[in-house]
């Protein structure tokens, strides 16, 4: 479980830096060119637009496992700090098992959409990007959530320190 554990890790905070540290710099520049040349010249790029939504996408997709598995969904951290931990442990169990189903459905939702859009050559108005690119980024997403909370749910029913939680001690106001 903790080779499983520090894989998923890897990956996620890989993914994580690939989408904090390089897309969303790419997007703000091309925005910032695009706003420069609207405003100063009168002649802004048709394809900024489309250029920032399909990428902002992946860094949706590329930043959610690494929030899931650093607990940076909204918690009631008040209330779940007092209960006892057999109550936490039942929590955890279910969180995982909405999780699992979750992310199964948006899997098997992407996967259609993946072969449809790839089967009909899809692209994108301008840029001409392919769109079962941004099914394939869910998709991957999807299954690194299941597999994150397959483990985080067989971590809680057996009492593992695989997935344990993590407090950082930093909070955001």
């Amino acid at each position: 479980m903790k080779r499983i554990e520090s894989w998923l890790s890897a990956v996620t905070r890989t993914l994580d830096v690939i989408g904090g540290w390089i897309i969303l710099p790419m997007i703000s520049i091309i925005v910032l060119i695009d706003v420069i040349l609207r405003y100063v010249f009168n002649s802004p790029y048709i394809w900024t637009l489309e250029f920032s939504e399909w990428w902002l996408l992946l860094v949706f997709a590329f930043a959610v496992p690494e929030c899931t598995r650093r607990h940076g969904h909204i918690r009631m951290d008040l209330v779940y700090g007092l209960l006892p931990d057999r109550v936490k442990q039942y929590f955890s169990v279910v969180y995982s098992a909405l999780g699992i189903w979750l992310f199964y459905l948006l899997s098997r939702h992407e996967l259609e959409e993946f072969l449809y859009d790839y089967e009909l050559h899809r692209v994108t108005e301008y840029l001409e990007l392919p769109v079962w690119f941004h099914h394939v980024a869910m998709l991957v997403m999807s299954v690194i959530l299941i597999v994150f909370f397959l483990c985080r749910g067989i971590s809680a029913i057996f009492n593992l320190d695989s997935f344990a939680e993590e407090d950082t001690g930093e909070y955001v106001e």
